[in-house]
């Protein structure tokens, strides 16, 4: 009797387990790629804060903005308070123009 279950590798165990994480962070962090971008520029620049704070400057601006959309949804009763990343855009539209940096 032959089986269809082949054996999986640990390689693949942890490719599995990586790409599950990083769905998680991005459905949990609005603002991972502005990290990302401002994590690599410190690796390029060799951590010379001063030459990558347009990138901190725009993950900052990113944190707040989903702080309010979120503190927004949650006086407005809508949940999640934090929208779902295939929602984030037409959330984001809906709540640019009430937010004041």
């Amino acid at each position: 009797m032959t089986t269809n279950f082949r054996q999986i590798s640990n390689s693949e165990k942890f490719n599995e387990a990586k790409a599950q994480f990083k769905e998680r962070v991005i459905r949990l962090n609005p603002c991972h790629n502005e990290r990302d971008l401002s994590l690599n520029c410190l690796d390029e620049y060799y951590y010379a804060r001063d030459k990558c704070q347009t990138y901190f400057d725009n993950y900052n601006n990113c944190r707040r903005f989903w702080g309010f959309v979120t503190k927004q949804r949650r006086k407005e009763g809508i949940k999640p308070y934090l929208p779902e990343p295939e929602d984030r855009d037409k959330v984001k539209a809906q709540y640019l123009p009430q937010y004041k940096a």
